[in-house]
Formats: structure tokens, sequence, C-alpha cells
């Protein structure tokens, strides 16, 4: 099954990831690709720890696409076709495809191979992201908003290392 956590809210990717945990404890074969992210938050670390594979962009320090040059922007989409293609070809019980629904939103991967991986077999699959895309939500058997009510963001403060990422 399919399942979508989309939203302003902080979790989305907490909640992905404590059920790829639980999955990894049940003795599924789980993988993690984060779109739009360089694999630098402290998550990843316990997930590898794990022995779940774990891909990301190459690209350093936290930016946002928008921020990007064109010739970024295109190595990032060059990175996620790369790693959905991958994905293709290893056997997963379990996926979590971290900001997927803001990579569809940016045009920063390939629809063919969103579908293409969506479209496996015996495998659940989690994505997250910040709005609700229709490519996602037409298709989603859970569909999960996080909303925030109040962030310590709104009154200036940074995110934390092991709170935030």
């Amino acid at each position: 099954m399919i399942h979508y956590y989309y939203g302003d809210g902080k979790g989305k990717t907490s909640a992905a990831i404590g059920a790829c945990i639980r999955a990894a404890g049940a003795g599924l074969q789980c993988a993690v690709i984060q779109f739009l992210k360089n694999g630098s938050s402290s998550e990843i670390g316990i997930l590898r720890r794990l022995g779940i594979p774990v891909t990301a962009c190459s690209f350093q320090g936290v930016r946002f696409f928008r921020d990007m040059s064109a010739q970024e922007q295109q190595s990032v989409i060059s990175e996620h076709n790369a790693n959905l293609q991958h994905l293709l070809s290893v056997k997963a019980d379990f996926i979590v495809l971290d900001e997927l629904g803001d990579a569809i939103r940016r045009q920063a991967v390939d629809p063919e191979l969103v579908r293409q991986v969506l479209s496996l077999s015996d495998c659940e699959i989690i994505i997250t992201g910040h709005k609700p895309v229709s490519e996602i939500t037409e298709i989603a058997d859970y569909i999960t908003e996080f909303r925030s009510v109040r962030h310590p963001y709104e009154d200036g403060i940074a995110a934390r290392k092991g709170i935030e990422y």
C-alpha cells in the first residue's frame, strides 16, 4: 500500500523513519531515498547502522532547490532519477520516499520513473512532502496531513540537531 504524509507540520520524515524501523524490526527489507536532501540529518546514521540502505543527493550544505543554479538543479534531478532507477532493480519490502512530493512539485524527478516505483507490487511505500500532490493523492491508500499549530522557528529559533534534523 502507499502512504502519503504531507503538510506544514513537523514530524513527517520522523514518522516515516519510525515506520521503516518498525518494518525492519519485523524482518522486512527496507530502503530509503531522500529527495531534495543531502542525507545529513541525524536519522540517517541510525538507519545505516541498522543496515537500511539510504540514498540522497550529494550537494553540500542546506540548500533549497529553487536557489540552485540550473546546472546544480540538473545534477540533483539526475541523482534523483538514478536513485529511483536503482530502486527498481533491488528487492525491498518497505520503501520510504522522503520529500518525493516536493520533488514532483518542483519537477525534480522523472514522472515515468515515479510511476514505475509506485506501481511496485508486494511493497509498502511511504511518501512525504509539504503539499498534496495529485499524482500521489489519487493513488494513496493512506493520507495523513501534518499541520503546524506552533513551531519555535516562528520565533526565530533555528533548527536543532537531533530534534529537527
